[in-house]
């Protein structure tokens, strides 16, 4: 692991900031954590369990590394469902064709961000990790507790509504039906790349 703390210049955005850490730091994996994550839980077994000691947060961290690696692609994350443990499915505990944020670890450096995202970058990430790799890792089994949006720290400065629609067409040009997007309470980006044989 890498020995010293290194401490990013001021960087602005989401894909700018991502780029520089993996360009400046040496080691083969790297883990960026948000700093909106807040406890980690394990989703399976009855109840959802939060997971306090640090060698066994590692042990989660290490395990996605290594099947990622063998799985022969370059970046996993953990499931999006923050705070809804309904959504967790046990006898489906896997993803691979979808994006993550708040926790993102990477094997390898065969892709850039794009550093022209400062909101959406890792929806683009994951998705020409897909169309190089054909599959990403999202272990939904861990849920890296978050809140959204919600600080004023981090990037809540490039956060607009009119800069989110501006990305979100950019993206919508780059990947066309291959973005999926919704709007509830919330404007939601998903993928579209389908996995399973019918």
């Amino acid at each position: 692991m890498t020995p010293n703390l290194i401490v990013h210049p001021d960087v602005t955005g989401m894909g700018p900031l991502r780029q520089w850490i993996l360009d400046h730091v040496d080691d083969e994996v790297v883990v960026m954590l948000d700093d909106d994550v807040k406890a980690v839980y394990s989703q399976t077994g009855i109840r959802k369990r939060r997971i306090e000691d640090e060698n066994s947060l590692m042990r989660v961290l290490e395990n996605c590394a290594e099947i990622t690696a063998g799985l022969g692609t370059c970046v996993w994350g953990y499931t999006q469902h923050s705070g809804r443990p309904a959504a967790y499915k046990p006898m489906d505990p896997f993803k691979l064709n979808t994006w993550a944020g708040a926790v993102i670890g990477f094997v390898g450096r065969p892709i850039r961000y794009d550093t022209n995202l400062l909101l959406r970058a890792d929806v683009d990430f994951f998705l020409k990790a897909m169309l190089k790799f054909r599959i990403v890792f999202i272990d939904t089994r861990f849920d890296w507790s978050h809140i959204r949006f919600a600080g004023t720290g981090g990037n809540a400065a490039n956060r607009s509504y009119d800069r989110t629609m501006e990305e979100i067409k950019y993206l919508q040009k780059r990947w066309g039906k291959y973005l999926a997007l919704s709007e509830t309470r919330a404007l939601n980006i998903g993928t579209r790349v389908p996995r399973k044989q019918k």
